[in-house]
């Protein structure tokens, strides 16, 4: 079954000094472990910081 999980982030556009705001989205997998796995695929853009993954 699949469970939703929030992934929490933060981007940093081209030419700012420092990182926006931090934003989440969110994510459907079985365990939390996926979960990890799948986020990080989704974040393997330059610039993009992973901070936190919790169930939602």
């Amino acid at each position: 079954m699949l469970r939703p999980y929030v992934v929490y982030y933060k981007f940093k556009n081209p030419g700012d000094k420092k990182p926006g705001a931090v934003k989440q989205f969110r994510l459907y997998a079985e365990t939390l472990e996926d979960a990890r796995h799948m986020a990080a695929r989704q974040a393997n853009y330059p610039d993009i910081e992973v901070l936190s993954i919790k169930a939602a």
